[in-house]
């Protein structure tokens, strides 16, 4: 970290704790807890957005992070393998690292792998969420270029019960997490959960992941404060990315890899007057990862020599905005970030003899935003703009405009226009191999307009139309034998969301997505099928609840180094997870996934065949 960077998170950190100092005297009140994806305005932002509460979190009771995605509306999610491979979510058809991932607003994305700043969703255990926040759109102009198609906030927990849950089911798995918070004071709260996550498929596919988390809150009449600290460890086998998987991959020999990440954060809100609120987030992320590829044999593509390389990334970010109501209809807020990131690389590829594979690289980034909400009558209009000074790159300037017009309470249309841009990842630019230094930013162009509707307290709708424009795609030229910025693609669909409670017992949700890319000649964009949604059917009755979950989607396409390009078939698979009450205290739990085991395959040669079933009690002191 450089010195320019640690004095200022220190004057934020000394600030946070000196004026915590000056306001114990206040009187301890709860601050309304704000979502905060898409804008850091006090009201919802104007766009597609998608929550999943703590409620709807423990009826679905999922196994993973990624379990639990699969839920939200309109993401693309493909795995490979049934454990151990790794996980992609796409947005509205863009590439899988133009999602922004972030863990309590912090950032988490690593720049450092081959996947351009890719995330894997096993960081944080579903047990400590309370709650996830989807944005689907361009939204750098709020957290700044790597959200050029969507945003995932996850929110950690602030306070519980003291809860044990222990799991086990087909597979080998074995999930078991604790749980609970306890007032230190009558403002002052402190939680911790620790969990574990194993599963084990084939001596193939395995994965054995071990979290945990400590949230500080400090409530008070004016202020609050909150420090998080996270802690991940896993160790995975599976079939290599692109490997054809258990039907085609040479050799036969899985990939093995060992993570550990830690996020440690905190962060202040301060009422300075009645009109005027002072935000402020000071945050680091340290992950390491070693990784012994297997290597893949040529086939129809060129293959992959065999790999041990360890990468490190660390990122320091300090975000302060001030948040102010110029009138009663007239929000605008003004802040500044400042980032810094360094990765590293060391290992080697091995052509029969080893060829290093070592790099090291820094960037800091200051930034400058604002942001204005204006309503007048039944229209609601909002704008922002943001300024960032990468290093090594000509400065940038994204900017966002939305507006939304009621036409009664229980009906908005809506309209959003975002233009971004991503910068290249580490790997692209410092690789000692395909790392090209002279590549430029990715950029996008995202327009959105929708209509909702609730036609009554029972029955409500949503349809959004998207079109994203993106350009100077970052690719591999097997020829120049590097990274080259060449490509453009034009991604464009609609977006359909129904909610009906048929009766006190059962609510039906429903959703599904028409997908369209334009791609240039010689561009394919994998696993982004056309059509695709989900079915649930949630039915609570007395002590028993239960929840019916239908996922489908149509062709796609994928491609696999042995096979070349391959269109997969679609499909359709069925989930059921039910909890019984049995006492005040004790709950038990079942979970079905592919309950008609369904033959179906994410990746090409990865294939899923069989029911996976999972049973558990849960105790809350």
């Amino acid at each position: 970290m450089n010195v320019k960077f640690s004095v200022i998170a220190t004057l934020v950190a000394t600030s946070f704790l000196s004026t915590s100092l000056l306001s114990q005297a206040a009187y301890a009140q709860d601050i309304e807890e704000i979502k905060v994806t898409g804008t850091r305005l006090s009201d919802e932002p104007v766009g597609a957005l998608s929550v999943i509460t703590r409620a709807e979190i423990e009826q679905i009771n999922p196994a993973s992070t990624i379990d639990l995605l699969r839920r939200v509306p309109h993401l693309d999610i493909a795995e490979n393998g049934n454990a151990g491979g790794f996980s992609y979510v796409s947005v509205r058809g863009g590439e899988f690292n133009f999602t922004l991932v972030l863990i309590d607003g912090v950032a988490v994305n690593d720049s450092t792998n081959s996947r351009g700043g890719g995330f894997d969703f096993n960081q944080v255990n579903p047990s400590a969420i309370e709650r996830v926040e989807v944005y689907r759109g361009g939204i750098n102009t709020i957290y700044g270029g790597e959200a050029i198609s969507g945003v995932i906030n996850i929110i950690t927990r602030k306070d519980t019960s003291p809860t044990l849950s222990l799991e086990v089911g087909t597979d080998e798995q074995l999930n078991a997490s604790a749980t609970g918070s306890t007032a230190l004071a009558s403002n002052i709260s402190l939680l911790g959960s620790v969990s574990t996550q194993n599963k084990k498929v084939s001596a193939f596919e395995q994965v054995n992941s071990h979290q945990g988390l400590a949230k500080l809150s400090i409530d008070q009449k004016r202020a609050s404060y909150s420090a998080l600290v996270t802690y991940n460890n896993s160790d995975v086998k599976g079939f290599a990315e692109d490997s054809g998987g258990e039907l085609f991959a040479l050799p036969q020999t899985a990939e093995e890899r060992d993570s550990e990440q830690w996020l440690i954060s905190a962060s202040g809100n301060w009422e300075l007057s009645n009109t005027l609120e002072l935000h402020g987030n000071v945050s680091w992320v340290n992950r390491e990862e070693t990784s012994e590829h297997p290597g893949i044999a040529d086939g129809v593509f060129s293959g992959i020599p065999a790999s041990d390389i360890t990468s490190e990334y660390e990122r320091a970010e300090l975000d302060a905005y001030v948040d102010w109501q110029v009138q009663r209809d007239t929000l605008l807020v003004l802040g500044a970030n400042l980032r810094q990131q360094d990765g590293k690389n060391r290992g080697f590829l091995d052509f029969g003899f080893p060829l290093p594979v070592d790099y090291d690289f820094s960037q800091d980034t200051q930034s400058a935003f604002v942001e204005a909400q204006h309503s007048f009558s039944n229209v609601t209009v909002e704008g922002s703009v943001r300024y960032d000074s990468p290093d090594d790159f000509d400065n940038e300037t994204s900017f966002r405009l939305g507006a939304s017009l009621d036409i009664n309470d229980d009906t908005q249309v809506f309209a959003v226009f975002n233009q971004g841009y991503k910068l290249p990842s580490f790997f692209a630019l410092a690789h000692p191999l395909v790392g090209n230094s002279e590549l430029q930013p990715e950029r996008s162009d995202n327009f959105e307009v929708g209509f909702k509707s609730a036609i009554s307290k029972d029955l409500s709708f949503a349809i959004v139309y998207f079109a994203n424009q993106f350009e100077d795609l970052v690719d591999f030229d097997a020829e120049l034998f590097t990274n080259v910025n060449r490509n453009s693609v034009d991604t464009s669909g609609l977006e359909f969301d129904l909610q009906a409670n048929i009766n006190r017992f059962l609510r039906f949700s429903g959703n599904v997505r028409y997908l369209d890319i334009d791609a240039e000649q010689g561009v394919t964009l994998r696993k982004r099928p056309n059509v695709s949604g989900n079915l649930q059917l949630d039915i609570n009755y007395e002590a028993l609840t239960t929840s019916i979950f239908v996922d489908f989607r149509d062709d796609f396409l994928d491609s696999a180094i042995p096979t070349g390009y391959v269109v997969l078939g679609g499909y359709a698979t069925v989930g059921v997870s039910a909890s019984y009450d049995l006492n005040d205290h004790t709950m038990l739990t079942l979970n079905v996934e592919n309950a008609l085991g369904k033959n179906y395959q994410d990746a090409v040669g990865f294939i899923k065949d069989d029911a996976e079933a999972r049973v558990g009690i849960r105790y809350q002191f």
